[in-house]
């Protein structure tokens, strides 16, 4: 038996490695790096069995498991999947299962998108700034703007379109007794590309280095043009739960299953 798994983030990883530990031949398909949207996490601190760490400590163990295994990885985005297919931008590929662990994708502002420094998640910012500005004030905005004061952008300012902050407490109490500035019910209307980035709200405007937008995410599954007994979805794709333990159990669960049939 083959497996194809797209993605190799928590949930693909495992189920890679579960696999493979009993004998399953297995290709992961990955279209940027090794760990996925996890690569992103300030701290993952709420998974009890192991010890409160970076998002980026993950990955890196993430990519060490799938090494270990021997678990060939092809760094190509999927395009389409169908009838045990998986069409990548460049060749296609025949599996009798295949595992969804593609995750999600952000909710767009095209009109924001005016250069690089305009980006969805925390790895993609560049590495120089010294000003950031934070669209959104749930988990993701908050953990992005702590992992960039942390990381010695001097200026962090969270903007929300609401007048309250919709994190868990834990990331609300660290971010309120941070130096990063809270801009409650000011949600960002415009950005244009000057010399810095500058954006616009009813109340003023501002200029920052980079923007980063969290305003919510959708799964990651408009490639699967069919669903069939061959193909799983899991993870977040299947259910944007955004806790990598769930993630990692819906993989196992599958592999299991896979297995017993």
């Amino acid at each position: 038996m083959h497996v194809g798994i797209v993605g190799a983030g928590p949930a693909g990883v495992s189920a890679a490695v579960f696999l493979k530990r009993c004998g399953i031949e297995i290709s992961v398909f990955e279209k940027e790096s090794v760990g996925g949207l996890i690569a992103n996490a300030w701290r993952v601190e709420n998974v009890p069995i192991i010890s409160p760490c970076s998002g980026e400590e993950i990955a890196r163990s993430l990519k060490v498991s799938l090494n270990e295994f021997s678990i060939n990885v092809l760094y190509e985005e999927v395009v389409e999947i169908f009838n045990r297919r998986v069409l990548t931008r460049s060749k296609e590929y025949l599996f009798d299962k295949i595992i969804v662990a593609s995750g999600t994708l952000p909710r767009r502002i095209l009109k924001f998108e005016v250069s690089s420094n305009v980006v969805y998640e925390y790895r993609h910012l560049p590495a120089d700034i010294e000003s950031l500005a934070v669209f959104g004030a749930g988990d993701a905005a908050l953990d992005g703007a702590l992992k960039a004061f942390e990381n010695g952008v001097r200026s962090v300012h969270i903007f929300s379109r609401s007048g309250r902050i919709k994190a868990i407490k834990r990331l609300r109490d660290l971010a309120m007794n941070s130096p990063i500035v809270f801009h409650f019910s000011e949600p960002i209307l415009d950005v244009i590309q000057g010399e810095k980035l500058i954006l616009t709200t009813h109340k003023a405007v501002y200029e920052f280095d980079a923007l980063l937008i969290c305003i919510g995410r959708v799964p990651n599954v408009l490639f699967v043009k069919e669903r069939t007994s061959d193909i799983y979805i899991v993870g977040d794709a299947h259910g944007s739960h955004r806790q990598m333990s769930i993630a990692i159990g819906q993989a196992i669960e599958t592999a299991m299953n896979i297995l017993g049939g």
